[in-house]
């Protein structure tokens, strides 16, 4: 599996900002795969591109906008071509 197609079945479950995606990769699978924040963002804006997923900007006072990354139906699509194991899914899982 590849590290879009990780990050795309842990925003089947819920909208995630690139903090979270980071943040919640590491307590499930970062005991066995490590993907720093420079990895996790860079594949974001690759995902954008292709039109996997969708950002929406949420203005914050003192702080650079946050960006929520909800999954498209083309991502759908993608992800579950990717992950042939369902079990797999179930382990990248975060409650929302």
């Amino acid at each position: 599996m590849s590290l879009a197609h990780a990050m795309l079945a842990l925003l089947v479950h819920c909208p995630q900002s690139g903090y979270d995606l980071t943040k919640t990769f590491e307590e499930s699978i970062g005991c066995f795969w490590k993907a720093t924040h420079q990895q996790i963002y860079r594949e974001l804006g690759k995902l954008e591109a292709q039109g996997w997923v969708e950002p929406e900007v949420i203005p914050q006072e003192g702080r650079p906008d946050k960006k929520l990354y909800t999954i498209t139906g083309a991502g759908k699509s993608t992800c579950q071509s990717g992950l042939q194991n369902p079990a797999t899914q179930c382990q990248l899982r975060k409650r929302c």
